[in-house]
């Protein structure tokens, strides 16, 4: 199957870009780059690459020392930003998929990609991690390799949470990423194995603790207010219990029901409190899933609206948004009383932009605060 006009489009743009992506990728983070036996970086025939979603920008990092680009699955939501549309629509090699939905459309696209000599991209785990450890894989990125047939290389991407962590406001120095490229399974292989023999081999390839890396490297990464942000991703206190309780402040994280504090190294380590990491601290709170549910939360935030076939995003204004009893109370520029039940596909996007489906359309808040905490109201996946 010959390259699509657009294809050659992108082909041509991303070939004068790439000195200039280059450039940008050394300032972003110090790289090493480790090609396992059997990894050619010029090969020219299709194969699947999975990596692990450390950090925003290794969706760049991890392609870039290939001489073809691959195509790439990324959130639909970044095709109706005005911010990033342009960028996916015309510049790279991308296809768009509803995060948390099987999606028959992009299968198809990755196979026609493929047909036109493309190797594919995913980064199953379909966002960027929170808390520092590879998190849930999605089974069907299991069958498509299956069905594909096709040599399947894994890269491991290792030091980059911490050097940008997601939940973060500012910035951190010193940024360093370690790239593992891996055959980790030939198309062979593949033909002789089930969905979950490849599974199991997949979440091997891909996994990743951030904080059991930092302890061998202690790699540091000073910055100003290192704890800021922290109160998006943790809600509930390892002292006292209390939820939706924690604070930050510079390096300081506090809780104000008991007023217990601790604070972030430039190591990436927690001090003074129960748990020294996120890891460890997120696998303590997802125990409390009904005491949240019980709970009241509230933030502010910009609402806006988005269908799968409409481009563009809807902005509908500044609201306030109240959890309590199962339903979401949304005031402001809309008002409303949504029902968890009637919900679905609930994620999270960037740091906090929290979506769902109702009502025949997406819901989009950009959320000033609490978001992993309004994503675990809505479901136990992520």
């Amino acid at each position: 199957m010959k390259r699509r006009r657009i294809d050659i489009q992108q082909d041509a743009i991303m070939w004068l870009l790439r000195p200039i992506v280059k450039v940008w990728m050394r300032i972003d983070a110090k790289r090493k780059v480790i090609k396992g036996e059997g990894v050619s970086f010029k090969r020219k025939e299709p194969y699947i690459l999975l990596a692990n979603h450390t950090f925003v920008i290794d969706v760049v990092h991890v392609p870039l020392i290939l001489k073809k680009v691959p195509f790439i699955v990324a959130n639909q939501t970044l095709f109706k930003k005005n911010a990033t549309k342009f960028l996916m629509t015309q510049v790279a090699h991308v296809i768009s998929k509803s995060k948390g939905q099987s999606d028959s459309t992009t299968v198809r696209e990755l196979i026609s990609a493929i047909k036109r000599g493309y190797p594919i991209l995913i980064f199953p785990e379909g966002d960027t991690t929170f808390y520092g450890e590879t998190g849930y894989i999605e089974p069907s990125t299991m069958k498509l390799i299956k069905k594909l047939e096709l040599d399947l290389i894994t890269c491991n991407v290792r030091g980059g949470y911490l050097s940008k962590p997601r939940w973060a406001l500012f910035k951190r120095k010193n940024r360093q990423i370690e790239l593992n490229y891996q055959l980790t399974l030939t198309k062979d292989q593949i033909k002789d194995m089930s969905v979950e023999a490849i599974e199991e081999v997949v979440k091997d390839a891909l996994y990743h603790n951030a904080y059991e890396y930092q302890r061998t490297h202690m790699i540091k990464r000073p910055g100003k207010n290192l704890a800021h942000g922290l109160e998006d991703v943790v809600y509930v206190c390892p002292h006292c219990e209390a939820i939706n309780s924690i604070e930050t402040s510079g390096h300081t994280i506090k809780c104000n029901a008991c007023q217990k504090e601790g604070h972030l190294d430039e190591y990436g380590f927690i001090h003074d409190f129960v748990f020294d990491n996120l890891v460890d601290w997120n696998n303590f709170q997802k125990k409390y899933s009904n005491q949240l549910r019980n709970s009241i939360l509230k933030t502010t935030g910009e609402l806006s609206f988005f269908t799968e076939k409409v481009t563009d995003i809807h902005v509908v204004g500044l609201v306030d948004l109240r959890y309590e009893l199962g339903q979401f109370h949304v005031t402001g520029a809309q008002n409303e009383v949504i029902n968890l039940a009637d919900i679905s596909n609930p994620t999270i996007t960037m740091r906090r932009d929290f979506s769902f489906y109702y009502q025949e359309k997406y819901y989009l808040f950009k959320l000033d605060h609490s978001g992993v905490a309004f994503l675990r109201l809505t479901q136990d996946k992520y």
